[in-house]
């Protein structure tokens, strides 16, 4: 995930990645040493940004926008079923393509129902 140049910054130690929204640190070594930042990474880090787009599965290529548009075409959105489709057809590779290293379905499932009610809220306003 890290740009080219800061590769050999981290050979040594054992990272964590760092999931507070509101900080800008993404790795950070167990020994307090050694730290990365979203300007650190070569691909966005979905948690870490609030404008679009807003990567949700890096296996899969869908963000917030995907959902979004999907959502205002039809009412509803079947990003999730796809996504677990593939993951349960083998196709992911979250732990090395997720900057977290963990599985994108939560995310993917945690953004429909937070834009799913978004639209429902619009839609009760106007």
């Amino acid at each position: 995930m890290l740009k080219p140049d800061l590769l050999e910054r981290a050979l040594h130690g054992s990272y964590s990645f760092c999931s507070e929204r509101d900080c800008s640190i993404v790795y950070f070594d167990d020994q307090g040493r050694e730290h990365f930042t979203v300007d650190d990474l070569r691909l966005r880090v979905g948690v870490k940004v609030k404008d679009d787009p807003v990567p949700l599965c890096y296996c899969f290529g869908f963000d917030e926008n995907h959902i979004r548009d999907e959502i205002e075409r039809t009412g509803n959105t079947s990003i999730p079923n796809k996504v677990s489709e593939l993951i349960r057809d083998g196709l992911c590779a979250c732990e090395t393509r997720n900057p977290a290293g963990v599985c994108c379905l939560g995310e993917v499932n945690k953004a429909s129902k937070r834009l799913m009610l978004e639209r429902i809220r619009i839609r009760n306003q106007g």
